[in-house]
């Protein structure tokens, strides 16, 4: 077992522990693996991927990436950069850029990358996603589907080890969402990564490794569907 993130009795409260978001959750999370997160909304799920996407900090507990704590992290942003995707509901591309240029803005504070290999990313991702012919359009002149698509065509162009994802098939038709699923099984096959999927939707579960399902900001119940296939 490779684990990827390990997480330890992590707990959030708010209002001065008046809230209870999360309880004593614990995780693992494999490499090369697709998890669905699941559970009615307000049980937790996003508050769980902005404490594992950094975005937010536990009130206790501890998270692991690959078996380091982020207090050993120099530059917390360019470990975000390099190790976490993000995909949300909302696609959050800048309406000033054009598509191509939107997914291009995750690599350019890594100037290890040159501006036409950063292009060329760019380019290949949104050919793989099917709108390269909208590659030079602006957000506002793109479905909400060509929206979500180069959403996550940012959030892959660093090519991170962990991607996390909030209701992605949240705002689009069904034959889109089967689209964002496929290439993100994809995507893990071919990188051997980790994906994290907040979600309602049952096509995620389809696709899904491992099933976590939580409930009041508890983790209720995980179901290994690749152990439950080998049973049946």
């Amino acid at each position: 077992m490779n684990k990827l993130i390990e997480i330890k009795a992590l707990c959030k409260v708010y209002d001065q522990g008046l809230i209870q978001g999360l309880s004593d959750i614990n995780l693992t999370l494999e490499t090369g693996k697709i998890y669905a997160l699941m559970g009615p909304s307000g049980c937790g799920k996003s508050t769980l991927l902005n404490l594992i996407g950094t975005l937010d900090t536990p009130s206790n507990g501890e998270i692991l990436y690959e078996g380091m704590s982020l207090d050993k992290v120099g530059s917390l942003s360019a470990f975000r950069r390099d190790f976490i995707g993000f995909v949300f509901q909302f696609h959050h591309l800048i309406p000033v850029l054009t598509l191509r240029e939107n997914v291009e803005s995750a690599l350019l504070s890594n100037r290890q990358v040159l501006p036409e290999q950063r292009q060329e990313r760019a380019l290949n991702l949104l050919e793989d996603m099917g709108i390269l012919h909208r590659a030079e359009a602006y957000a506002n002149e793109i479905s909400g589907g060509e929206r979500q698509r180069g959403a996550i065509a940012r959030a892959l162009i660093n090519c991170p080890k962990l991607l996390l994802a909030d209701e992605p098939t949240g705002n689009v038709d069904s034959k889109t969402a089967r689209l964002i699923l496929k290439k993100l099984k994809k995507h893990i096959e071919a990188t051997i990564g980790t994906i994290l999927i907040a979600t309602h939707d049952p096509n995620v579960a389809e696709i899904a490794d491992v099933i976590i399902e939580m409930e009041d900001g508890r983790v209720t119940a995980i179901t290994n569907k690749i152990a439950t296939d080998n049973v049946n």
